[in-house]
């Protein structure tokens, strides 16, 4: 392989590695994946009676969540909500992310 060829493909590969360890923050951010707080990222969230079941209220972006735990698929979290919610509900875990 030419010289000029090797340091295309090595500078395209850090290129590509890069990237990959820059997104993995960010996505790891935007969905909830254990206890603690968390804030609702979209400008209005449905929150739910159970897992997938029934409209129940509206939360709204940089509503604060304190998520108890998780369903077993790992899509929906329960926590309770502050502020005009005020008690536990259900909440699709990628509507959520971590911090105050």
């Amino acid at each position: 392989m030419p010289p000029i060829t090797r340091k295309l493909t090595a500078a395209g590969l850090a290129l590509a590695i890069g990237a990959a360890a820059a997104a993995v923050p960010a996505t790891s951010l935007a969905k909830a994946t254990g206890p603690g707080t968390y804030k609702v990222t979209h400008t209005t969230y449905t929150f739910h009676k159970g897992p997938a079941k029934g409209w129940d209220g509206t939360l709204f972006k940089g509503d604060h969540i304190k998520v108890k735990r998780l369903s077993p698929s790992g899509k929906w979290v329960l926590g309770h909500a502050y502020g005009h919610v005020n008690r536990d509900v259900w909440v699709d875990a990628s509507a959520l992310r971590k911090g105050r």
